[in-house]
């Protein structure tokens, strides 16, 4: 009577245990899903952005990416208030990857600053490329818009000029000897000359920013651990599991001999 009852516990506690490994390997699958439709935001690490940036008149442009001397206006940045940045990610069998960029009703000297984590799992060499691919339909505004790319992580201004004028693509080469996942932040502020007619003001564009990776042999996957984790507990799933079955086979035929 005494093993039976100690058979019995056993079987709950089985139970309980399988129940709760196929819980977490569902919660698992459905936040792998719902990351890949959206990969949601960051925040951008304080040091990365300076609150208060030279506004002079050095040009910092790409030689002949735009007419005029006028640099963007920088963006007015609050030491207190965290910026968002959308994530893009480039890894194995996803080499390339965007985010839609709007902007409208802009007048002469308004700016508009969108921050940009590109993640990039990888492993020797790469080259991260970037441009703006502006929607059909919306080229008006594109003929005097200025856009300004600035890459965070380094400090560097990659491209300063007119938006229809800038090159088929802004480069950053990584380099790692281990399988690695790093991080780039982009800073890019589309602005308007203070010169711009009136004839602008109303005008809409949209534009694909667009990240990729052409050295895809040396993309890996991104390491988030819940891979591992699933692995584990489908492990425990499989092994209570087996083991209820034994118990319960067991209990029956103790129970058809003692009938």
């Amino acid at each position: 009577m005494e093993q039976k009852k100690k058979t019995k516990i056993i079987i709950i506690i089985l139970a309980v245990l399988l129940g709760l490994s196929l819980l977490v390997l569902a919660g698992t699958l459905i936040r792998a899903r719902l990351t890949d439709s959206d990969p949601g935001t960051v925040t951008v690490p304080d040091n990365l952005i300076t609150p208060e940036e030279d506004t002079g008149t050095e040009d910092t442009r790409t030689p002949g990416s735009g007419s005029g001397t006028s640099s963007a206006p920088a963006p007015a940045q609050s030491a207190a208030a965290a910026q968002k940045a959308a994530t893009i990610a480039l890894y194995n069998k996803h080499p390339e990857d965007n985010a839609p960029f709007t902007v409208g009703n802009m007048f002469p000297g308004d700016s508009e600053t969108k921050y940009f984590c590109v993640q990039v799992s990888y492993h020797d060499k790469v080259t991260v490329h970037y441009k703006a691919v502006v929607r059909p339909g919306y080229e008006k505004l594109a003929q005097v818009l200025q856009v300004r790319v600035k890459l965070l992580t380094t400090g560097e201004t990659l491209y300063d000029g007119g938006i229809a004028a800038m090159p088929q693509s802004l480069t950053h080469k990584l380099a790692s000897e281990s399988s690695v996942t790093q991080e780039l932040y982009y800073e890019i502020t589309a602005y308007l000359d203070t010169s711009v007619g009136n004839a602008y003001q109303s005008q809409d564009l949209i534009a694909d920013f667009q990240w990729w990776v052409e050295e895809t042999g040396s993309l890996d996957n991104p390491e988030t651990g819940d891979a591992f984790r699933s692995m584990l507990w489908a492990v425990a799933g499989v092994c209570s599991g087996g083991l209820l079955l034994l118990l319960v086979l067991r209990r029956r035929k103790e129970d058809e001999a003692d009938a």
